[in-house]
């Protein structure tokens, strides 16, 4: 039994242990002496080569002992490397270069409205920065768009209208996102709310909707949708999704995100999980078909509604699929994490 546990202890990993030293001795030394210039955002735009690292590790520990360890321990230390020397340097110039950290101004509040009497269609292009926001369907309002934000120094909305269509763009300030990775400035989460943002049911939108920090409830049921693009990075998400019949594209990256489908109507949807958790909700009586394809993620199905397909491998199907009116074709990529459904 001894024997059996030395063998065990030497197969772990040094990866996750040598990163988590290397991240709490950087915000020890931080609080101890501030640097002002790091790139943050250029290490968040790295984020896919963790996911190499991580395969590698995945790889090298099914060498034989001992070194499987010591392999182990090595790409963790260069990935440490690696990604300290661009938190330092960037990706295009050094450290004390022209790029200096950002000037974070006073929390400020702003009322956003826009009315196109006449269009039919709007392209709504929206990036929800700190602190989050509540988006949702407007009531007894014949703006396109209109709401609260949030911000520091300045906010980005843009609109227009040509003929029948309107055009809508609001962001934080190009790169204002930054700050939020910076550890100096978390402690001003508290001073802020989210943005609250409605948007039109009347009109047909084709919807872009980012979400890169803080905690969104994207509420977009009684919206009309002609498209759908939704992609959450580093924000706990809630997406609730309208019926109707249109296209969407999800991607997940590093978050907890719930998903609400739609009650009706009928779409083709791709879920791609690059990092986190989703859980996705089917309401009751809605058809399904769900393909997955998953490399170091999980796929869990508790609806009993929804049930394997003889002779097809992860691909789930509801009964009466094909006769259905209303129904959903989900195809689920899963690079890392996990997905379940109920």
């Amino acid at each position: 039994m001894t024997e059996l546990k030395h063998e065990e202890h030497q197969h772990r990993s040094l990866f996750g242990p040598i990163v988590l030293i290397a991240i709490g001795l950087f915000f020890l030394f931080s609080q101890l002496n501030p640097v002002t210039d790091l790139h943050w955002l250029d290490v968040l735009r790295l984020w896919p080569l963790m996911l190499v690292f991580l395969g590698l590790n995945i790889l090298v520990l099914q060498a034989p002992r001992p070194y499987s360890a010591y392999l182990s321990g090595l790409i963790a230390v260069i990935a440490v490397l690696v990604f300290g020397y661009v938190l330092l340097n960037g990706l295009g110039g050094r450290w004390w270069g022209s790029r200096s950290s950002q000037a974070i101004g006073d929390w400020q509040t702003d009322t956003i409205q826009f009315a196109a009497p006449g269009v039919e269609t709007a392209v709504y292009n929206i990036t929800i920065g700190p602190p989050g926001a509540d988006l949702y369907a407007l009531e007894d309002s014949r703006n396109l768009i209109e709401g609260t934000v949030f911000y520091q120094d300045d906010y980005l909305f843009e609109t227009g209208a040509s003929g029948s269509k309107a055009t809508v763009r609001l962001a934080p300030q190009e790169d204002a996102e930054t700050w939020v990775f910076w550890p100096n400035y978390w402690r001003d989460y508290g001073e802020a709310n989210r943005w609250q943002v409605g948007l039109s049911p009347r009109v047909l939108a084709a919807l872009t909707v980012e979400t890169v920090a803080g905690v969104a409830h994207l509420d977009l049921q009684g919206l009309q949708l002609s498209s759908l693009t939704a992609t959450t990075n580093a924000a706990e998400s809630e997406l609730l999704l309208p019926g109707g019949d249109y296209d969407a594209t999800l991607v997940n990256n590093a978050t907890s995100t719930a998903i609400t489908l739609p009650a009706d109507g009928r779409h083709a949807m791709d879920l791609q999980v690059n990092a986190g958790a989703v859980t996705l909700h089917l309401p009751p009586g809605m058809a399904a078909r769900v393909e997955v394809d998953h490399a170091l993620g999980s796929f869990t199905a508790s609806n009993p509604a929804l049930q394997p397909v003889p002779g097809e491998e992860n691909v789930w199907q509801t009964v009466g699929y094909a006769a259905a009116v209303d129904r959903i074709d989900l195809t689920i990529h899963i690079n890392v994490g996990s997905v379940a459904m109920d």
